[in-house]
């Protein structure tokens, strides 16, 4: 059988295996955030490219229209209209883009359990 640890032993085991657990956590916290800017990464790159896109569709979109309003107006006017319409939907974009892209919506959520779990665990071995 094993004999009874003293409480300097049984101090020092725990000191050590809160650090190891320490350490254990800031690796998952490291390894999650290098993964959640490298899933960001490449969207950014989607977005850019489709982004790029989306302005040249959106140029000819509202060259278009400012021609077939030509027709019935000055064309001075009808390139007003259509530069109106495009400054409006480029307000609107731009405002629910910036936050969409808010610093909230940025978590960690596996990394907040197990600190939430492991802070039980460690409740539970210290109080009697």
């Amino acid at each position: 059988m094993q004999a009874e640890r003293t409480l300097p032993q049984l101090t020092a085991d725990l000191a050590s295996q809160v650090s190891d657990l320490f350490r254990n956590e800031v690796r998952l916290a490291r390894a999650e955030a290098i993964e959640n800017v490298r899933q960001m990464g490449h969207g950014v790159v989607r977005a850019a490219l489709g982004i790029a896109l989306a302005g040249a569709a959106v140029t000819l979109a509202l060259f278009s229209l400012a021609y077939a309003l030509g027709e019935v107006m000055p064309m001075w006017a009808a390139a007003l209209v259509a530069a109106v319409l495009g400054g409006v939907i480029a307000y609107v974009l731009v405002k629910t883009g910036l936050k969409a892209a808010s610093v909230e919506a940025v978590s960690m959520p596996r990394t907040s359990q197990q600190v939430a779990a492991d802070l039980r665990l460690i409740k539970e071995n210290i109080t009697p």
